[in-house]
């Protein structure tokens, strides 16, 4: 595993776990974060701890690492499968994405992520 592959292992990790320090821990201060909610996108670990906050009042996901790959221009991509359920725990999707990371100074500075299926939704 290289360092940045364990790197982004961690985020996954500690995303997973929602131990929001640890995740940034991993990240630059001037990150920048798509919010998959509204299609936007946030700037700063403040941002993005307050779009964690309002997923979490709407749903839980789950991201699980697949593969790890460097692209061409120097990104991290991984393919994830993500989980979305509702709060009570039914199942809203089930897809598969790509991530693609931007590393500068051993952290995190750039998430970007692509759909690569559409999204299986529960009956």
């Amino acid at each position: 595993m290289t360092d940045a592959e364990a790197l982004i292992t961690r985020l996954f990790d500690a995303y997973n776990r929602r131990d929001f320090p640890a995740f940034a821990a991993s990240l630059n201060d001037d990150v920048d974060w798509p919010d998959q909610m509204y299609g936007e996108r946030g700037v700063g670990v403040a941002a993005l701890r307050a779009y964690w906050v309002a997923q979490d009042q709407a749903i839980q996901v789950e991201l699980t690492p697949i593969d790890f790959g460097l692209e061409a221009d120097g990104r991290v991509g991984v393919e994830v499968n993500q989980v979305v359920r509702g709060l009570r725990g039914s199942l809203w999707s089930d897809i598969r994405l790509r991530q693609y990371y931007t590393l500068r100074d051993g952290r995190v500075s750039r998430m970007d992520v692509v759909r690569l299926e559409e999204p299986s939704l529960a009956p």
